[in-house]
This record gives structure tokens, sequence and C-alpha cells, in this order.
């Protein structure tokens, strides 16, 4: 081990000389440390990625053989960008140097050891449709007893798969997972582990692993063959890990096991950890330092991205974590404008503002493409999509579909269009089939005879016309479209009929995941319906709007502005962000619990961290809620922040 680390003895003056030139001292430090366990502590914009490649390029200018080196990624971008960065600093590409994600690196050893696998070396290896694929056709040959409904439920949105990857990439068992997360379908606990069984057997059958599968026989391997993990352990001398904080509890014991023959340096934040739902364990890193007792820490606090005054706010806000590494962040670029914090009446008057806002700082010269709205969940950005379509902002979006091209938002206007024009083949189509019993082959003769009624949607009301499967369910919508229709005149309370009478049972079944922001989304379009007299302009106006939502695609391929979650924001920045709905309930999540609380600040963090000279963050006081103004007040974050951090906006005082 002692040899393994020592480094600066074979690295000559220039390249040391280069290094103090180019790197600040805590990159230096960690680039250079010959300590056998590392941990790079470093913030957003401090040039975390710097310090991982200029470390890379030290050890090969040590005299470290570059098959000895492995470099872990998340992304292939990262690998690629990294790989691309160690090339421009050595002069010449490394061949014999081992780097990638995870997964590739991981498939790369099951391909040399595949036997033992019960795998031949030309595996397949099956992405998410083609495991969803291998699922349905276990459903369909070894569940002959389960109804339509019952396979539907199964399959709906990957469930199966969903489980199966969060039991295996958390270290659970199926039982635990369903218990804990995935309660309400708990009675399909025994089926889920035979059809995992099943597909276990299946894949070997094909000579096939999935995308975990890359990860956890990599894993299986080591612990189940010693010789053959110390035969790596001694290849690979440095082990260098970027993103630390997003590893999974497989990825960080793959890790561990090479510690103790290899020097181990992870970099990471955890302050920057978000990605729990995707089995992130911000445990790996905050447990790093008690884990390697004897572990440099290097703690890389200088911001380059922000303004002091930005970096002053995220430090304040991320300072209310009583579980974290701490780090003070410090920016020497030039000082900037306070953040504002902007108090709207509602989400409309928000919209409004923030439009105004981005026209003005284009019109100051900042392009469009420096600037992005970041949001929570992607049902906060409705009102502002509308408002920058009529503004004329070309935009894109990240992390979402666009507001009237999601499922939920096209069933709910399915209704009302049947109520509009009862001669609408595909609206009463999309309505009809989403009641149970009622499939496609049924609703062709169902509707052969409604055509030929007149008034399909009389007829049906008056119980003309049945089909000859699905009974109830189309007696069901056909009382629902009598309580819609009568309610028809004021539209948001008629899409409130559509809820109660048929569609929030629909939401629940069809996701039970999803529920609350799919709900929160309906709120918002029945929020939007308020602004018209009658259904007639309502409808006309969403035809409107989406005929320019679907051609401003073409106006974005140039200089156009990012509309983002914040989830899909990590690693990216601007000149100017603006935050939107910072609203108790919507920031946090109103499904985040006290032990969620730190991980959605974590989340705050990275979204106040993205922008580099101007930061807006709003609030308003009226939320539409069930149907009724109320009043949730600023979110928690707002609140923690000392009065010194920001500018307080009122839009009553500010002129647009």
């Amino acid at each position: 081990m002692e040899n393994r680390c020592r480094l600066n003895g074979n690295a000559d003056e220039a390249w040391l000389a280069r290094l103090r030139r180019e790197v600040n001292q805590a990159q230096y430090t960690f680039a250079t440390a010959p300590d056998p366990v590392i941990l790079g502590l470093a913030g957003p914009g401090s040039g975390k990625t710097r310090a991982l490649v200029y470390r890379a390029a030290h050890l090969v200018k040590s005299g470290v053989a570059p098959e000895e080196i492995l470099l872990l990624t998340f992304t292939n971008k990262a690998a690629e960008e990294m790989k691309e960065r160690l090339k421009r600093l050595l002069g010449f590409w490394p061949q014999e140097l081992w780097a990638g994600t995870f997964h590739s690196i991981g498939a790369r050893i099951l391909r040399r050891h595949a036997a033992l696998t019960g795998r031949s070396s030309n595996f397949t290896i099956l992405d998410e449709d083609d495991s969803r694929s291998l699922f349905k056709q276990l459903v369909s040959e070894f569940s002959p007893g389960l109804g339509e409904e019952e396979k539907n439920l199964l399959l709906k949105r990957g469930f199966l798969e969903r489980v199966l990857s969060q039991a295996r990439n958390s270290g659970l068992t199926i039982k635990e997972v369903m218990e804990e997360d995935y309660y309400y379908r708990i009675e399909y606990l025994e089926l889920v582990q035979n059809l995992a069984a099943l597909y276990e057997q299946k894949k070997k059958e094909i000579n096939a692993f999935d995308f975990d599968d890359l990860l956890l026989y990599w894993l299986e391997l080591f612990e189940q063959h010693p010789h053959l993990r110390e035969s790596y352990r001694q290849r690979f001398s440095h082990v260098l890990v970027d993103e630390f904080q997003d590893t999974n509890v497989i990825q960080g014991r793959i890790v561990d096991l090479f510690a103790g023959s290899s020097s181990i340096c992870v970099v990471g934040d955890d302050a920057q950890s978000i990605y729990a739902f995707r089995f992130a364990h911000v445990g790996n890193i905050l447990s790093f330092p008690e884990k390697y007792p004897h572990c440099l820490v290097v703690r890389m606090e200088q911001n380059y991205r922000s303004t002091p005054e930005i970096v002053a706010l995220a430090n304040c806000s991320i300072s209310f974590n009583r579980e974290q590494l701490h780090k003070r962040l410090f920016s020497k670029n030039p000082p900037g404008d306070k953040p504002w914090i902007v108090g709207a009446r509602n989400a409309v008057q928000e919209a409004s503002f923030v439009s105004q806002r981005i026209q003005e700082l284009h019109r100051q010269g900042l392009p469009l493409r420096e600037m992005a709205v970041l949001y929570r969940s992607s049902y906060l950005a409705t009102e502002l999509e509308f408002a920058l379509v009529r503004r004329g902002i070309p935009y894109r979006t990240f992390g979402g579909v666009k507001f009237l091209q999601k499922a939920h938002i096209k069933d709910v206007l399915a209704y009302l269009k049947v109520i509009y024009n009862p001669a609408d083949e595909g609206a009463w189509r999309r309505i009809a089939t989403l009641q149970p019993g009622l499939g496609p082959s049924t609703f062709n003769t169902l509707w052969s005879k409604l055509r030929q009624q007149g008034d399909p949607l009389e007829a049906a009301l008056q119980g003309k016309v049945a089909p000859s499967r699905g009974k109830a369910g189309w007696e069901a919508l056909c009382a629902a479209l009598q309580a819609v229709r009568t309610r028809a005149k004021e539209v948001s309370r008629a899409i409130e009929s559509i809820m109660i009478e048929s569609y929030d049972a629909i939401l629940r079944k069809n996701y039970p995941d999803q529920y609350e922001e799919r709900l929160r989304g309906i709120e918002r379009l029945a929020m939007y319906s308020e602004r018209f007299p009658d259904l007639d302009r309502f409808l006309e106006s969403l035809v409107l709007e989406e005929s320019l939502f679907e051609s401003e695609s073409a106006a974005a391929s140039g200089d156009s502005l990012t509309l983002s979650t914040i989830h899909s924001a990590k690693g990216k920045e601007w000149e100017a962000v603006f935050i939107i709905g910072m609203n108790g309930g919507h920031f946090p999540s109103s499904r985040a619990g006290d032990q969620d609380i730190p991980e959605e600040r974590r989340l705050f963090y990275v979204a106040v961290t993205r922008a580099r000279r101007f930061l807006i963050l709003s609030t308003y006081w009226e939320d539409y809620h069930h149907w009724g103004a109320v009043t949730e007040g600023p979110s928690l974050f707002l609140k923690e922040l000392s009065p010194e951090c920001y500018e307080p906006v009122l839009l009553d005082e500010y002129e647009y």
C-alpha cells in the first residue's frame, strides 16, 4: 500500500509548477495527496471534475501505470468529458486506463468472467423496453388465472420492474419494498416474488443481463470469488469515483471491496444528494469519514460560478440540515445584486411577472439560452407556459412533458369535449376505454350504434345504447357525463364534477405514486378555465395554445429559454435563474415527510447554485387547491433565510 501511494517524489517539477498555476490550493492537495483514502468534498461550482481529472493526470505523471487506474463516473457524458480533459492534459490518451460509468465497467468485467454467472461473454444487455416485454411475456405465460385488469395493474407503467429494481438497488427484499412503498398492491406480493424468480431464470436462459445486473453480478463476483476480487484489487492500485453522493448501496459496497489494497479517492457533495428516488444513498458519503477514520478530507469550497450574494444564500439555507459534512462556500467573483424573493398574489401574477422579467433581461442583452426557470414539479410551470406562449418567448422543457400533452390533462379535456361536441369520436374513445371492461373493440361496436342515434350524448344518457361488455363501467361514465353537463356553464365546476364523479378514482388507480402531482395539474387547469365565460371559449383557447406549443419547437432550436425540473437541472448553470412555486405544499413537496425535508432542502440548494448572476425566487399568497383559494404561504426554505440574504419584492411595488 505504501509504495502505491508515493506519488509526489516521482512527478517532475515542471508538472508540479503547472499544477500550482492551474488549480487552487484545495484542488492541488486533492490532486497530489499520497493518502490511501481520500474524500474530496466539492461544493457546487468548485471545479470538482477539474480536480478529479488533474488527480488522474498526476497519477500518470507520477509513474503510476495507466492500467492501474480505474475511474468511475455516473453518466457516459461525464466519462467522455473526463477522457477528453485528461487527453488534453497529458497530450495523449492512456489506452490502458479504465474509465467509464459503473455500469459500463461492470459489463466489461462480466464479459471477462461470464461463465461464472451462467452466461457466455456475448450476453445481451436488456434495456427498459426489453425488460418490460419480458415481464409482459412472463405475466401472460405463468399467470393464467389473472384477469385482464389484474394483469394491467402489474404491468402498468413498469410496476414490476420498479419494484424489483428498487429492491435490488437498495439491498432490501421485495417484501420490504412492497410493504413500505407499494402497500396498496400488497395482495400481489407472492405473485411479484414468483415473477421475479422467473425473470431471473429467463434472463439466464436467453443469455442476458438487465441494467441492474451489471452492478449486482459484479458485486456477486467479488463477494463469491475472493481470488477474482483480489486480482482486480491488485490490478487497480488507484480507484477514483466521481459524484460519490449519488452512489447506491450496491455501488458503495463495490467501492468498499477495493479498500485496503487499492487507493480509494472519491469526490462528491452530500449537500447535492438529490436522487433518493433513483436509490442514491446519501449515507455512503456521510459515513465515509467514519468508515475510514484515517481518510484525508479535502474541502473544495471556492465557488467559481456564482456571485458572493448567491453563495451566501445557499450557505444560509443548507446550514439548516443537521446531518451533513460541513463546508462553507465562498466566492471571489465580483459582487452582484442580492437574490430577489418575489411575492405575488397567485400563480397567474407570478407567471406574468416572470415572463415580463425575462423579456426585460433579454432586452438588456442577456440571451434567452442564459436564463432558466426551475421548479420542484412540472405542474408548477402550467401558468408560465401559457404566459410565455402569449408573449412569444421560445422555450425548451426538460424533465417533463408539456402541460397540454400530459395524459391526465388530455383525459379530463376529453370529458369536456364530449359535452361540447358529442360527435367527437376521439374524445369518446379516450374516456370510454378508461372504464373497466371497455376495450377498443367493444368501443368500436358501441360507437357505431351511438352514431346511428343522431346525438351520441343524448342517446348515451337516455340509455338507448349499451355495450355487450363493461356495462357497469359504461353506466358509471354516463352518470358522470350527466353530472358534468349540468355544470358545464362554469368550467372549473365541471372539471370538479369530472373528478368527483369519475376521474379521481381512475387517477388514483392508474397513477398511485404520482396521484398528488397529477391532481395538482388538473387543479391548475381548473384555475386557468376561470378566465373564460363558457366552455366554448375555454376549449377554443386551448386549441390556439396547443398549436402555439407545437410550433414553438422550431423556434426553440435557436435562442430559447430553459424550463426544467430541478432534478433535470443538476450539473447545468445559467446567468439568470428563476425558481417558481416556492410555496408550502409545492416545495417542499406535499408528499415529503419530516424525514424527507433534508433532501428537499438539498434540492433547493442545488437549484439556487445553478445561477451565476441573477437569482429570483417567487412565491404567492393564494393557491388553487381542491377548487378553492387557500393561502399556504411561502415555502419553509424561504422562511428560514436570513433577511440579509435577499431583497424582498412585492409585485404591487414592481412596475411592469
